[in-house]
């Protein structure tokens, strides 16, 4: 199992932040490798299903997850398997002042014991696209309008 994490301080309050940051559709605009998300229920809830289609580097995986957590405006947990492959995705948000939060974004990738040269390359390439992940997110949230 391997896990990466990064945060970042945001100039918005937490109830903007966390509902642009649990907009499935919008998932592909600034998490790394995911190409397509669909939310497969009619709206988000503990429990929901979420289809995540990942990128070329991925081999193009498919991964149907379930919102393993979900507690407005803080925290949402995404957890999926694709083949052999099983991630977590924790956002977790805290408000430091009412227009200031932090948001901090962890992945977690499991593969079985015989795959775990998948695992470290995910841990690398995550690792390395998680800083211009946040940083998408940050010029897409200061885009949105109230």
């Amino acid at each position: 199992m391997t896990r990466v994490a990064a945060s970042v301080e945001l100039s918005h309050p937490v109830d903007r932040v966390f509902r642009v940051a649990t907009r499935i559709p919008d998932l592909p605009r600034w998490l790394p490798e995911v190409v397509e998300a669909q939310l497969l229920d009619p709206e988000l809830a503990a429990g929901s299903r979420i289809r995540l289609r990942m990128g070329q580097a991925t081999g193009g995986l498919v991964i149907l997850g379930t919102a393993r957590a979900f507690r407005p405006p803080e925290l949402l947990e995404i957890t999926g398997k694709g083949g052999p492959v099983g991630f977590d995705v924790r956002v977790q948000l805290a408000a430091k002042t009412a227009d200031s939060t932090r948001i901090s974004l962890e992945v977690t990738v499991s593969t079985p014991p015989f795959l775990g040269f998948i695992g470290k390359e995910a841990e690398r390439r995550i690792g390395e696209a998680l800083p211009a992940s946040l940083a998408r997110f940050r010029a897409l949230l200061d885009a949105e309008r109230d």
